[in-house]
């Protein structure tokens, strides 16, 4: 049995690459459980609400809204599958920050992949019990193609007096929205350079690491050691990390309020519950999801909240034709500072010469 469950760990553990997918996926499984039924009738209807969404959201965007090839209700299990890696490009620039040299060195570059992939594998795993879809993450991800919907949590919202309906089209024009803000060709590049100033900053105490004892094949258990040991935050050193993740959180801001901003246009006549549904998730956010302790996590709803806020002021300020300039490119795009002060941020972009 000993051998059996060293072959096992040795296993999880030798993956080539930077993030080792096949232990963080095994624990996003683990954390999503088993799979489930989908109610037939709500995935239908979920199908025909998100390409009403698109239509209606492509009708009042600023900017062009690709149409998703499909839409896809899912199980918790089945999103955590197909989301899991397309999330790859916010976790892998932090595979660097665990890092040694001299007798150390063999086992941070064991460890630096299976830490990253267990960071990659709980945020997703956590993710799948509780969002609608991406857009209550808040996190591009890279190639986004079906629009994946969690019909069980969809079907769990709580927002007292709200239709089923009017939840399930809340969700899906909230998705159509993100998925439309994140595709704009330079937000990808954007994140990468947000996301890399951030791992850069986000150290590991090589000596704090390599004393570090593991046991078990069951990822779950190597997680646990992690969290005995003080969890990933124990071995971090400094606080130089907090200024970029103040700036990263404000870029997502920006885009999951201005998300937020065209789906309740979209469909706000024929869902009058948007806002009423909005604020209920917006309060279950703090109990629902935990900011992970290394990588980049879910947005705060305070923060999505004031990028609602920032692309609403904009708009009432400079016209109609406000955020179509304002999401041209990344130039124009909020500080930390600026996306609670718009005051601020027109002083800006009036002196660099936008009107």
């Amino acid at each position: 049995m000993s051998d059996d469950i060293f072959s096992k760990l040795f296993e999880l553990f030798d993956q080539p690459g930077p993030v080792n997918w096949k232990l963080g996926t095994e624990l996003a499984r683990r954390l999503a459980g088993p799979p489930q039924p989908v109610d037939p009738w709500a995935a239908d209807e979920l199908k025909e609400l998100a390409r009403l969404a698109e239509r209606r959201v492509g009708e009042i965007a600023p900017f062009p809204v690709p149409p998703a090839p499909d839409a896809a209700p899912m199980d918790p299990r089945a999103w955590v599958e197909a989301n899991i890696e397309p999330y790859g490009p916010l976790v892998e620039p932090f595979a660097a920050s665990v890092a040694g040299e001299g007798e150390a060195a063999p086992f941070l570059a064991q460890m630096g992949p299976a830490i990253i992939g267990l960071q990659a594998g709980s945020l997703v795993g956590s993710l799948s019990a509780w969002v609608a879809a991406s857009f209550e993450a808040g996190l591009p991800q890279a190639r986004p193609e079906v629009m994946s919907l969690i019909v069980s949590n969809i079907e769990a919202v709580e927002a007292a007096g709200a239709d089923v309906r009017s939840v399930r089209l809340w969700a899906v024009a909230n998705e159509v929205s993100f998925r439309a803000v994140s595709q704009l060709p330079w937000i990808g590049d954007r994140l990468a350079a947000l996301v890399a100033d951030y791992a850069e900053a986000s150290q590991i105490d090589p000596g704090k690491l390599s004393g570090l004892v593991l046991g078990g094949a069951d990822p779950t258990d190597i997680e646990r050691s992690i969290e005995g040991a003080g969890g990933i935050e124990g071995f971090l050193v400094g606080e130089e990390a907090e200024a970029p993740k103040a700036e990263l959180e404000a870029f997502l801001g920006a885009i999951t309020g201005c998300a937020r901003l065209l789906a309740r246009r979209a469909v706000g006549d024929i869902a009058p519950d948007f806002d009423l549904i909005a604020s209920a998730r917006d309060a279950a956010r703090p109990e629902l999801s935990d900011p992970p302790a290394m990588g980049v996590g879910p947005v705060p709803a305070e923060i999505t909240q004031l990028g609602d806020r920032f692309n609403q002021e904009v708009e009432r300020r400079y016209g109609e034709t406000a955020l179509a300039a304002l999401w041209a490119g990344p130039s124009l795009m909020p500080s930390a500072l600026e996306l609670g002060d718009p005051t601020t941020w027109a002083a800006r972009a009036l002196l660099d010469g936008w009107s």
